[in-house]
Parts: C-alpha cells; sequence; structure tokens
C-alpha cells in the first residue's frame, strides 16, 4: 500500500519492555491508519554534564533530523530524558517545526500532553499489600521530587494509605530518581536498625524494587517473609531476579496509545479506543509466590515475549563480534569497500528487513583542508551510500534529507524504522536507519553502538586513505610514473595515448581497466595486482601499462577486430598469471573486475573522460560483486562444512535462515551459486554418505544408523536412502561388502 505520512518518536534510548511496549502501541495503530512510525534516538541518555563530550554530541546530532524531516507529526517522550537541557533543545527544535506534536508526561506551556494515570500504579501496589497481605506499616520510595509523574505515583500511594484508614508520615516517603542508589541506603539503613523495619515498601521503579530486594536479602532482611516489596513499570528485570517482584505493568503501552492517538486527532483523524489499564503481574516479592493467580496476565505475557526475544537475540550476537567487523572495517580502501563490508555485516543487528547507510552529501574532509568538516546538524542533501534489503537494493543514490530515505517515497506497507547518528571523533557522517518487524526487536545496547561506531571508523579509514592518495597524486602529478609499479600513471596513460593515436590515426586500441576483490583472511605472497600487473608484462610485452589509483590497473593493446569480451579477458588474465608464476600463484577469475572500451581517433581528445567513465563502470561492477555472493562466502562454507561433519544434527532451514539474519529464498540463492547445489541436498547427501559409511564398515542395524545420521523417522530413511542410492540399506550392504565388523 501507499504509506500516507510519517510519525516520528522522539526517545533517548530503548533499552527494556517499556520502551518497546511504548513504541509497539504507536506503531501497531499509526500503521491502522498508512503512517510509517520513524523512532529517532541518541540511543544513550546522557546526564548535562556529558553534552559536551564530542561522543554524546555525535549521538545527538540524530535530533537535527526534526528540523529536516518531512515529518506529519511528532511523539516526544520528554520525561526519559535525563538531560534536561537536551529535553529543552528538542522542545525548541519542534516548536520551530510547527507540526503537530504529543509529549509524554512533560507539562510545558507549547503541545498537548497526555499522561496515563500514574496515581492507579502506586495505588494497586499499596492496596495489594494492605488487602491481600495485612500490611499496616508501609514505606513508600518515589522518583525526583516535584517531578509530575512522580508526585502521581506517590499520591497514589497516599490515597490508598488513607481510604484503608492506616495512618502514615511524610517520613515514610522517600525520593529517589527512579534508580538504585536511594532503595540501597534503605535497604541498609534498615538492616542496620537505623530505619525501622515496616511491613513493606512500594517503589515507584522495578530497577529500585529489585535493588531493594537483592540489598535486604543480602544483609539479612528476608523479602518476602521479613519485608514485602512491589515494583512499577512492569520491567522485564522485574522477572528475571532470584525473587521474581511483584509490578504493575502496561502504563508504558498506555501511554503509547494516548500518545498516538492524540497525534492522530491533530492530524484530523477520527479514532476510537478502549482503554487498557494497568495491570498487577504477581511475582514473589509480596509473598504471593506463583499463587498469586495474575501470573497469566496479558502483560506478563508481554514481559516474557519480550525476554525470550531478547534472550534469541543477544544468543546470536555471542556468535558475532563487532571487532570483526571493526578489522574488515580498518581494511577498506575506499567508500565501495565500506558499503561491502556493511551488507556483510548487516547480519548482526538482526532486523530481518532493511538497513540503509545515508551519508551527508558533504560526508569526506576537505583534502585541501583537512580540519574543516561537519561537526554538527545535518545538511539538506544526503547520499543513500547503500539500502541493504532481501530484495536487493539500491546504492549511491542522492536525495533530499527531508526525504529521510528514498524507500519512504515509494509505495510500501506501514514501516518500524529507527534511525540513529552516525559519527566518528567529532565528525558527522550522517545516519543508519534499520527497519524492524516488531518493536520488541530493537535492543539498542553496547553491542548496537560498537557496531555503529565500527562503520564509523570505517568511513575514517576511507577519509585517510583518501587524503593519502590525494597528497600522493599531488606528488604524482609532477611526474608521468607510478613508482612502486614502475609503470604510467594516469596522466602518463593519457599521454601515451594521445601520441599513439597520433602518430597513427588508423589505431585501434582496447582499453581495459582490472581491480581484484581480495579473500577475507587470504594472505597473499604477492599482491593480486601485482601479478597481473607482471602477468600482462610477460605475456604482451606491447601493452600500455598504468596505475590509476584506488586498486586500479589499465592496460591498452592494440585491438584491430575489438573482439575481445570482458569475460575472455578475466579469464585471459587468470591464466596468465597462472602460467607467469608456473601455478604457484594463483588468482580466481570470478574475482576479477574488468571493464573494457575501444579508443580510437575519435576519442584523442577525450580520452581522460572516456578513462573516467570507465572507472565508474568498474566501481559499479566492484560494488555489484562485493556484495554479491562473496560477502557471504565463509559464512556458507563454514556451514556447508559443518553440515558434512555432522549430518547427524537437526539441520532446519528455518533456524539456520534465521541465524544468518536471511530471508529462505535469499538464503538457498545464495548457496546455490556459491556451491551449485542445495543446502536441501547437501543435508540429504551428507547424511546418506554417513549411512554408506556406517553399513560398510559398522554392524549397526539400519535403525540404529538411521538414528546416526539424524533421522527422526525410519521409514524416511529407509525411503530417501532406497530412492537416492537406488538400493535398500541392507541390499547395499549385501553389495558393498561390510568391510570390518
Amino acid at each position: 500500500m501507499d504509506s500516507i505520512g510519517k510519525i516520528a518518536v522522539i526517545i533517548p534510548q530503548i533499552s527494556s519492555n517499556t520502551e518497546t511496549g511504548f513504541l509497539d502501541a504507536i506503531h501497531t495503530k499509526a500503521s491502522k491508519y498508512g503512517y510509517d512510525t520513524i523512532i529517532i534516538s541518541g540511543v544513550i541518555n546522557y546526564v548535562d554534564q556529558h553534552l559536551d563530550l564530542s561522543y554524546s554530541k555525535g549521538q545527538i546530532n540524530i535530533y537535527d533530523l526534526i528540523l529536516h524531516g518531512d515529518f506529519d507529526g511528532f511523539i516526544f517522550e520528554a520525561n526519559s530524558f535525563c538531560s534536561s537541557r537536551l529535553r529543552n533543545n528538542i522542545t525548541e527544535l519542534l516548536r520551530r517545526r510547527d507540526i503537530p506534536c504529543v509529549a509524554v508526561n512533560y507539562e510545558q506551556p507549547y503541545f498537548p500532553v497526555v499522561s496515563a494515570d500514574e496515581e492507579i500504579q502506586l495505588y494497586l501496589s499499596a492496596m495489594h499489600l494492605i488487602k491481600q497481605h495485612g500490611c499496616r506499616k508501609l514505606y513508600c520510595i518515589g522518583g525526583n521530587k516535584d517531578d509530575i509523574p512522580s508526585e502521581k505515583r506517590i499520591s497514589g500511594f497516599r490515597k490508598a494509605m488513607t481510604e484503608s484508614a492506616l495512618p502514615y508520615d511524610e517520613n515514610d516517603i522517600f525520593y529517589g530518581n527512579y534508580w538504585r542508589q536511594v532503595p540501597h541506603q534503605i535497604a541498609i539503613d534498615i538492616a542496620e536498625g537505623r530505619l525501622e523495619k515496616p511491613d513493606g515498601i512500594v517503589c515507584g521503579s522495578d530497577i529500585m524494587a529489585v535493588e531493594l530486594v537483592r540489598t535486604l536479602n543480602e544483609n539479612g532482611v528476608r523479602v518476602p517473609e521479613d519485608v514485602k516489596v512491589t515494583g512499577c513499570d512492569g520491567n522485564v528485570i522485574s522477572q528475571n531476579e532470584r525473587v521474581t517482584v511483584t509490578t504493575v505493568a502496561g502504563q508504558e503501552r498506555r501511554n503509547g496509545t494516548l500518545a498516538i492517538n492524540k497525534l492522530l486527532e491533530l492530524m484530523d483523524n477520527t479514532v476510537t479506543d478502549e482503554d487498557t489499564p494497568p495491570e498487577l503481574v504477581i511475582g514473589e516479592s509480596c509473598g504471593c509466590g506463583d499463587n498469586g493467580g495474575l501470573r497469566r496476565s496479558r502483560c506478563l505475557s508481554d514481559i516474557h515475549e519480550y525476554s525470550g526475544t531478547v534472550f534469541s537475540i543477544l544468543e546470536q550476537r555471542k556468535t558475532n563480534s563487532h571487532g570483526e567487523m571493526i578489522r574488515r572495517m580498518s581494511e577498506c580502501k575506499n567508500i565501495y569497500d565500506v558499503i561491502g563490508t556493511f551488507i556483510g555485516c548487516c547480519y548482526m543487528i538482526s532486523t530481518g528487513i532493511k538497513a540503509e547507510l545515508c551519508l551527508c552529501d558533504d560526508w569526506y574532509r576537505d583534502l585541501d583542508d583537512p580540519s574543516v568538516y561537519r561537526r554538527g546538524g545535518l545538511p539538506d542533501n544526503m547520499i543513500l551510500a547503500i539500502e541493504a534489503c532481501y530484495e536487493g537494493g539500491e546504492k549511491m543514490v542522492n536525495f533530499k534529507t527531508r526525504d529521510i530515505f528514498p524507500s519512504l517515497s515509494k509505495p510500501h506497507s506501514p514501516r518500524l524504522t529507527m534511525i540513529t547518528s552516525l559519527h566518528y571523533k567529532g565528525q558527522i557522517f550522517g545516519y543508519v536507519g534499520f527497519t524492524y518487524k516488531k518493536a520488541i526487536h530493537i535492543i539498542l545496547d553496547e553491542f548496537y553502538t560498537n557496531w555503529c561506531d565500527a562503520a564509523a571508523s570505517g568511513l575514517n579509514t576511507v577519509q585517510n586513505k583518501m587524503y593519502k592518495d590525494y597528497v600522493n597524486n599531488r606528488i604524482e602529478s609532477l611526474s608521468e610514473f607510478a613508482p612502486v609499479l614502475g609503470i604510467y600513471n594516469k596522466r602518463g596513460l593519457i599521454n601515451k595515448l594521445m601520441n599513439m593515436i597520433a602518430e597513427n590515426s588508423s589505431t585501434h586500441l582496447s582499453l581495459t581497466l582490472i581491480s581484484y576483490i581480495k579473500e577475507e583472511r587470504v594472505h597473499y605472497s604477492v599482491p593480486p595486482i601485482n601479478s597481473i600487473v607482471n602477468a600482462i608484462r610477460i605475456s604482451d610485452d606491447k601493452a600500455v601499462l598504468a596505475s590509476i589509483g584506488d586498486g586500479i590497473i589499465a592496460f591498452a593493446a592494440s585491438d584491430e577486430d575489438n573482439s575481445s569480451t570482458e569475460n575472455m579477458l578475466t579469464e585471459n588474465i587468470a591464466e596468465w598469471v597462472k602460467n607467469s608464476y608456473k601455478g604457484s600463484v594463483e588468482i580466481k577469475q570470478e574475482r576479477i573486475a574488468a571493464v573494457s572500451c575501444s579508443v580510437s581517433q575519435a576519442d584523442i581528445f577525450s580520452i581522460e573522460s572516456l578513462i573516467s567513465s570507465a572507472e565508474d563502470k568498474l566501481k559499479g561492477k566492484i560494488i555489484s560483486l562485493s556484495s554479491g555472493i562473496f560477502s557471504y562466502k565463509d559464512r556458507f562454507s563454514s556451514l556447508r562444512d559443518d553440515i558434512f561433519r555432522h549430518p547427524e544434527k537437526d539441520w532446519n532451514i528455518e533456524v539456520i535462515t534465521r541465524s544468518m539474519g536471511l530471508s529462505k529464498s535469499h538464503f538457498h540463492r545464495i548457496y546455490k551459486e556459491l556451491f551449485d547445489s542445495s543446502c536441501k541436498d547437501d543435508i540429504i547427501n551428507s547424511r546418506l554418505n554417513k549411512a554408506k559409511w556406517l553399513l560398510e564398515n559398522t554392524s549397526l542395524t539400519a535403525a540404529q544408523i538411521s538414528e546416526e545420521c539424524g533421522y527422526s523417522n525410519y521409514s524416511h530413511f529407509i525411503w530417501q536412502f532406497t530412492s537416492r542410492t537406488g538400493l535398500s540399506p541392507s541390499a547395499y550392504r549385501k553389495t558393498n561388502g561390510q568391510k570390518s565388523k
């Protein structure tokens, strides 16, 4: 369908199920009305004193997209920002846009504010302790003093105590910041007798409740036997502790629903929705244990789903190292290498849909003055360096920053896309976007930030090489020769070709540009491009050779009939290298990128532009090859090797493709291209090969062999073995003979 518009959600970080629940509620409703949900996040929630650091400035630069993006509306999750200064700055950016905006739990005069009934949360917790457990002496630990949501939560505690006709003192109410320090100290004071031990403690956040329970138990005060504890928020950590915490969940999802409903109304949409109040999720910290009767609640199901998803993603990330990406990025020589590495490493983030790398159109440094670079903000124009998805994607496309991504201008179903900044040591490169199937798939953790940092470091590496090449080219421009290889440089090549044509107007030359795509983790005794140069010299001593930069070699030779194709040339070059080095050095034809063109008298004054055009075509071919099957070869080769080593494993294509972050169709296509065989056939063949060996070398029964080879169904093993070999297992054993017993 055609998406109607774009709704931006401004949020500092996404680190738990409370944030993903909030986002899921927004996206679910927005998609029904045809809107994309675009999450703009600084990833890390900085406090004020950190905002002067170059790294933090780079992270929060993404909020400049508020000014540039063509959005239909904003949802500002303001209360989650630790930095009041950053919150105020974002508020000013939103004011400047004059676009419908809804703020969440943030009282200010500029935008409508939505806030779910905060009072009910601690009211439910306190009433549960009072009614179900007979608690009479209760403490309350809230958030920051004078913070409106915090004060509302505390008022819920006061209401429960008043309705229950229980006395309480304002000294029984403590203020923290929803973090660990205050509950930790309260627990110590209770354990050491400086603070009277209450019957129960009601906490304004799960983080505080978890810390309180841990510290009390560590200091000899048993929870729930001595003191009963409740939390608030429904954070996943509340259910992952040794003592699970009774909490109130669903409020963030409720806030998301209220926010999107209000925004849709401001954008002239008619919205109807039933309210979904928060739920008390019973844990062990109050004393109910598993008998609370509410463990199968909707909110708890959400928590468990999030927990399972996060565990699965984190387990997958254990097998991936951002160090590998850092290493590969450090070896990048040009922007096309960066793009190829980006494509090959996108699976680490596990989006399953789309990844987009967008660069500022001035992302590179001024080569005449490297101190000049973008230090803040975003330009009016961007470059889509790569759109990586399983159906292919565009590369190196110029677009207006207001479009955010070119793909958003094309017909599509409503998307959930998260955007974060791409920067390195104070320089702004642009941003990256990941499109997710569900909000619970978003994990902005240290792994994610390190991954983005690795991508940015690759761009920095390319910048440094560009500057080095620029300086070398300035020096080289004074000469016509490339000193390292002892052949012409681009200037020398142009002059040589012009002289050759001028001397004989009937001369027709074939000009070929060549580059070689190196294999990962392969040590070359002789650099491939050097091998190619030497081989051409030996095979055709009349060829004109030149190094025109960036790992590209050009050679020109007489081609009167112009019959040579690029495939023929790559085949010849591979053979020339093999023959020249007598088999000691070998390069692969499929890794040679070559582009050829004809040069004649008519081109005598346009040779430079002809070479530049050929360079562009060659770089396009390099991207195509780099972003194709080669980026996956190592991973797929390792998989295939594992299949033939361990045929008995439960090789499930669904699980394999999910672990690789690929769609089934994309996986099967790459596997076929690499090995000229399907993964399914390899699994079957590996099992049958093992079965044959066992039939020939052991006395195991066919049923035992079936189990040893990974078959869960004996009849299926018999059918598959017979249909593939033409013999039953028993007949095969008789025919081939048992070699040992």
